[in-house]
């Protein structure tokens, strides 16, 4: 099989989700896409361009062969941190986005 031939544009397999960890300290949204080649990944929280510092981790991690995971993690949460996150994966082939809606109020048990 030819690699040239056998391009595609992101795919989710997965939308995004979220989950926590640290005791709520850390909340993980991921998701799962198809791709060839490896698609290059923007989050986003409202209009804000996310990027890796010490709070947030992004992460593309390949799988298996164009099978990829996908994840932002948000380190130390704080309840402005909630908002509309979106993510963008793209290639020469195109591109795809998912939302996620991040509400405190399914969180307020654990953090507060």
């Amino acid at each position: 099989m030819d690699d040239e031939e056998d391009v595609s544009a992101p795919s989710f397999l997965h939308k995004p989700t979220l989950r926590q960890e640290d005791d709520g300290n850390r909340l993980v949204f991921e998701c799962q896409m198809t791709s060839h080649p490896r698609p290059e990944v923007s989050w986003f929280r409202g209009d804000v361009q996310l990027h890796d510092d010490h709070r947030t981790a992004i992460r593309v991690v390949e799988i298996e062969p164009r099978k990829y995971h996908v994840s932002l993690e948000l380190n130390d949460v704080i309840e402005s941190d909630g908002g509309l996150y979106k993510v963008f994966a793209k290639n020469r082939e195109g591109q795809v986005d998912s939302s996620i809606n991040l509400n405190f109020s399914q969180f307020a048990a654990v953090l507060a």
